[in-house]
């Protein structure tokens, strides 16, 4: 087997945590739930929401801890000191990312990690907001893939 760059590797775990977030966000679109009882009574669309979720923090992480860093060193930015927030600005610089939606992400993403008793409205406009959120990160993570084509991996073109 062949070592692979640290840019096809974190393309390789983005691409199928995409792709998996995709499939759930169409199932998701072709019939959503209206509120939260709806959705805590349909045990497939309640499955559906929890793989949307899930590969949208999945997809999150798969960028913060692997991409953001191959990216940087794919464009040798000296960025191994660098904190997050600063590797985040960087990018957004060169067009990668927008930190705002980065950054609001995010915030979904932990609100949704920590659920308190809360009225059904508000957990339901909660869950709204992540899938939003969750189309949103699809749409940053493909725009982003596309910018990366022309850069070299190990004499390759990616994509």
């Amino acid at each position: 087997m062949t070592a692979q760059s640290p840019l096809a590797t974190a393309l390789w775990e983005a691409d199928r945590h995409h792709a998996t977030l995709e499939s759930a966000l169409q199932d998701w679109l072709a019939a959503p739930a209206a509120n939260l009882l709806e959705l805590e009574t349909n045990p497939v669309t309640l499955r559906i929401l929890d793989q949307l979720l899930f590969r949208f923090s999945k997809l999150q992480d798969a960028l913060g801890l692997r991409l953001v860093p191959a990216t940087l060193a794919a464009l040798s930015e000296p960025f191994e000191e660098w904190p997050m927030i600063d590797r985040l600005n960087r990018l957004e610089k060169l067009g990668f990312i927008n930190v705002d939606d980065w950054l609001r992400w995010r915030e979904i993403r932990n609100r949704l990690a920590h659920e308190y008793p809360e009225p059904p409205e508000t957990r339901f406009a909660a869950i709204e907001a992540a899938i939003a959120a969750a189309r949103d990160l699809a749409a940053a993570y493909r725009a982003w893939r596309a910018k990366l084509k022309p850069l070299p991996s190990s004499g390759q073109n990616l994509g």
